[in-house]
């Protein structure tokens, strides 16, 4: 492909250097040729490697991994959101059981309210 390419170029210079018009329009039709024929084999080496079967196996590898890494965010998240509501209802106990120390009468509260 390389050399395609090589040649494409060297009929281009080419006509840069031809003298008569006729010469001038060969070399622009050789090098339009030569870089239509550039063009095809690389069209037809791209087509090659995206219809191989390595890149199809790649493309389902790539599939496949996704989806694992998918469901394992899933599954991640489920659990976070479990550990979160276990650590709520902690934090709400606790901070009940804060309030009730906070508020609850002392034995001296308990006593002086007996006597009147």
């Amino acid at each position: 492909m390389r050399n395609v390419i090589i040649a494409g170029l060297a009929v281009a210079g080419l006509s840069l250097t031809a003298c008569s018009k006729a010469e001038q329009s060969e070399a622009k039709s050789d090098a339009q040729n030569a870089t239509a024929e550039a063009a095809s084999t690389v069209k037809g080496a791209v087509n090659d490697v995206a219809s191989s079967e390595d890149i199809a196996k790649a493309k389902a590898d790539v599939n496949e991994a996704a989806e694992k890494a998918g469901e394992a965010v899933k599954a991640a998240g489920a659990e976070a959101k479990d550990a979160a509501a276990v650590a709520a209802k902690d934090v709400a106990r606790d901070a009940k059981a804060k309030i009730h120390e906070a508020t609850a009468p002392t034995p001296e509260d308990k006593a002086a309210a007996e006597k009147h």
